[in-house]
């Protein structure tokens, strides 16, 4: 406890600091398992007791007995087995190890020996040893000191960003509707495409069949070849628009659900037949 003086107390400081286990390690295979160790206090039980307990206040303690068939509990049950100071040991043992669960970790990630430049070096130890151990508890002490607190990363949901933008909307629609948007808009970035090239001889129609609409010149049948790519799309899109139609047909009541899966088992049966494109002057 500690307080400020001046004028009047201004505040005062009060801490308790106890540690709630106070095991140390036992080097002995021969102690036994709970044993009290002089170096871990300077005062004894009975000068503690002394002190709280005066010798008038204290009672004669042969005036007291407790009956005779008061026993103690877990009478029957061991104070400890061979097991027991290597479960003890493992339960204080430094991270992963004290640990049951928990990811794997690799053994050069595992500090074995970052806790021994805590510990208080043994003065036997020689000069150098305890060089070492001063240099090392000094690094550890800087590290501690320079160390600043991890900022806290305030998680944002990235889809509920996007959902903020015009880009990208949500909705409940059916998935013909679906399919339908993405025709229209595989339709839009092709015709985007050929006017960009400058190419307003060809025409895309809605069934993405890619055709000249005059006897194309040398030089332009050059300028309007295409990649793979386009190409590839060009018929990607093309099958979707038969699957999309043969849906939008049955939804129509044109056809029954008998008709519609016989129309769906020829598309995806015939896929390059129905995909090739019949003008070979463009590609």
């Amino acid at each position: 406890m500690s307080i400020r003086w001046g004028n009047r107390i201004h505040f005062a400081d009060l801490w308790l600091s106890h540690d709630q286990c106070s095991t140390r390690g036992n080097d002995s295979t021969l102690a036994p398992i709970s044993h009290y160790k002089t170096g871990a206090g300077s005062s004894s039980a009975s000068a503690s007791l002394a002190t709280l307990f005066p010798e008038d206040d204290r009672e004669d303690p042969d005036s007291f007995e407790l009956p005779a068939d008061v026993e103690p509990l877990l009478t029957e049950a061991p104070l400890f087995t061979e097991h027991t100071a290597h479960g003890i040991a493992l339960y204080h043992a430094p991270r992963p190890y004290n640990q049951r669960t928990g990811r794997m970790r690799r053994a050069l990630d595992v500090p074995l020996i970052g806790e021994w430049v805590r510990e208080h070096v043994d003065s036997t130890l020689p000069v150098k040893v305890r060089v070492s151990y001063q240099k090392l508890l000094k690094v550890y002490v800087l590290n501690a000191l320079h160390h600043r607190r991890p900022r806290a990363l305030n998680k944002k949901n990235m889809f509920a960003s996007f959902r903020a933008t015009k880009f990208f909307q949500s909705t409940d629609i059916d998935w013909v509707e679906a399919g339908l948007q993405v025709v229209r808009q595989g339709y839009n970035m092709l015709n985007l495409l050929l006017h960009r090239k400058n190419l307003n001889y060809l025409h895309l129609d809605f069934n993405f069949n890619l055709k000249p609409i005059k006897t194309l010149t040398t030089k332009e049948r050059k300028k309007s070849r295409f990649g793979n790519a386009f190409h590839l799309t060009r018929e990607i899109l093309r099958l979707t628009k038969l699957v999309v139609d043969s849906h939008v047909q049955c939804m129509l009541g044109n056809v029954d659900a008998f008709q519609l899966a016989d129309g769906l088992q020829y598309i995806f049966a015939h896929v390059g037949q129905l995909t090739a494109s019949t003008d070979t002057s463009i590609k």
